[in-house]
C-alpha cells in the first residue's frame, strides 16, 4: 500500500523543523549583520519548506509549528534585509547629490 495512507508514519527530518526555527531566531537576533543574517533567513526558509512538503500527509504534526516559525522569521528576515539595504542605498545616493 502507498505511504501517503498509512497513519502511523513516522515525522520525517524533524532536525530539519529544528534547524528552521533557530536559524530563524539567529537570523533576526543578528539582524546587524546583514551578511550573516541573509543566509540564516534562506537556510530557515530552505529547512522549513523541505519539512513542511515531506510530512505534508503525516497526521503526526510534531514539529510542524516550529517549521512554521523558521519559515516567517526567515521570510520576515528577508524583507527587512532588503529593506536596509535599499535604505542604504537611496542615502548613499542622496549624499552623492549634495557633494
Amino acid at each position: 500500500m502507498s505511504d501517503l495512507n498509512n497513519s502511523n508514519q513516522e515525522v520525517k527530518f524533524k532536525g530539519l523543523s529544528i534547524a528552521s526555527m533557530v536559524c530563524g531566531i539567529v537570523g533576526i537576533v543578528f539582524f546587524c549583520f546583514y551578511y550573516l543574517s541573509i543566509i540564516l533567513a534562506i537556510l530557515a526558509i530552505i529547512f522549513g519548506a523541505v519539512f513542511l512538503n515531506a510530512n505534508k500527509y503525516n497526521e503526526d504534526k510534531t514539529g510542524r509549528s516550529m517549521a512554521i516559525a523558521g519559515l516567517v522569521l526567515g521570510i520576515i528576515t528577508v524583507g527587512l534585509v532588503i529593506i536596509v539595504i535599499a535604505g542604504l542605498f537611496s542615502a548613499i545616493s542622496r549624499l552623492n547629490n549634495f557633494v
